[in-house]
């Protein structure tokens, strides 16, 4: 049972002011009404579902089932990475260019888009989101500084999922992750312990409001019960990551997923090209996080030349 349900903040034209900025960095999270305006958020309903409906990305390990492992499963939790990827329409419009501007007033003017997700929820039967800090997903070699914006596209309720946060959860340690029980494969990951669900704060907003909270922000989601589907557009900023100052070991990312396995089989055929024009759009070349992969890359390929040499 939450024991609070938080209201959602009035944005000015301007962006965030300072008592929202210190409200967001003491608690986490925050939710904020007039993100985005009618128009657009009809524009991405339409953009979204086309893409969540028409099985965009999934070749690619893109859409999936974030509790199972089957990505068009009517009764699961569908996942898109990157739908930008699919539809440059979505980086382009006006309600990007302002969440941009929030994120360099939360994070500095380093603030730069990291990525973005499309969530699909079915009406009646949609799934629970389990408990989860973002970084989790993240390599624990590297310390990282994010902010999500989740941005639903329909107005977000109790009965429909709305987010539920832990409120000053960002300012702990990754707390313990595991792989869904009974569902080891899929792509989701749930936190079983070092925190009371009745503590969580439960976020409505309104059509064209959204929530924000930080990489370790413990957030979770109902179900949805209600007669409609529910569609939430994610965009998520940070600052190059940094190198950790202490050792950290999330072995959760230990085994791999069935996602995993489609997007490596499509890296390594169809997806060469794509890949490496999607890298060089982003120019994310000065993260220490990328530019370790792509030495430690190298470096294997050249030790199986000279093993077959």
């Amino acid at each position: 049972m939450q024991t609070e349900i938080a209201h959602a903040d009035r944005l000015k034209p301007s962006g965030f002011d300072s008592d929202q900025i210190a409200a967001l960095k003491n608690r986490g999270f925050s939710s904020y009404e007039n993100v985005a305006s009618l128009e657009e958020i009809a524009e991405l309903r339409g953009i979204c579902e086309r893409l969540i409906f028409a099985g965009t990305g999934a070749r690619e390990g893109a859409l999936f089932d974030f509790v199972g492992e089957n990505p068009l499963e009517s009764t699961g939790l569908t996942q898109l990475l990157m739908p930008s990827n699919f539809n440059p329409r979505l980086r382009q419009m006006d309600y990007h260019k302002r969440l941009k501007l929030l994120a360099k007033q939360v994070l500095g003017p380093r603030a730069r888009i990291a990525g973005d997700h499309l969530f699909y929820k079915p009406p009646i039967a949609g799934p629970e989101t389990p408990w989860h800090q973002d970084e989790a997903f993240h390599d624990p070699r590297f310390a990282y500084e994010e902010v999500s914006f989740w941005l639903p596209l329909q107005a977000a309720t109790l009965a429909n999922g709305c987010l539920r946060f832990i409120p000053g959860s960002h300012l702990w340690d990754v707390q313990p992750h595991r792989k869904l029980v009974g569902k080891e494969r899929s792509h989701g990951i749930e936190c079983y312990d070092g925190f009371n669900p009745e503590d969580a704060v439960s976020c409505p907003v309104p059509v064209g409001g959204c929530t924000a909270h930080l990489g370790r922000t413990l957030h979770g989601a109902g179900s949805n019960v209600s007669a409609t589907a529910r569609f939430a557009y994610v965009v998520i900023f940070d600052i190059p990551a940094t190198i950790a100052t202490k050792y950290r070991e999330f072995d959760w990312r230990n085994s791999t997923t069935t996602r995993q396995e489609t997007e490596r089989k499509w890296k390594q055929g169809a997806g060469k090209t794509i890949v490496l024009y999607r890298r060089l759009m982003r120019r994310n070349s000065v993260d220490p996080y990328r530019l370790y992969h792509s030495v430690r890359r190298r470096w294997w390929s050249l030790m199986q030349r000279r093993k077959r040499g």
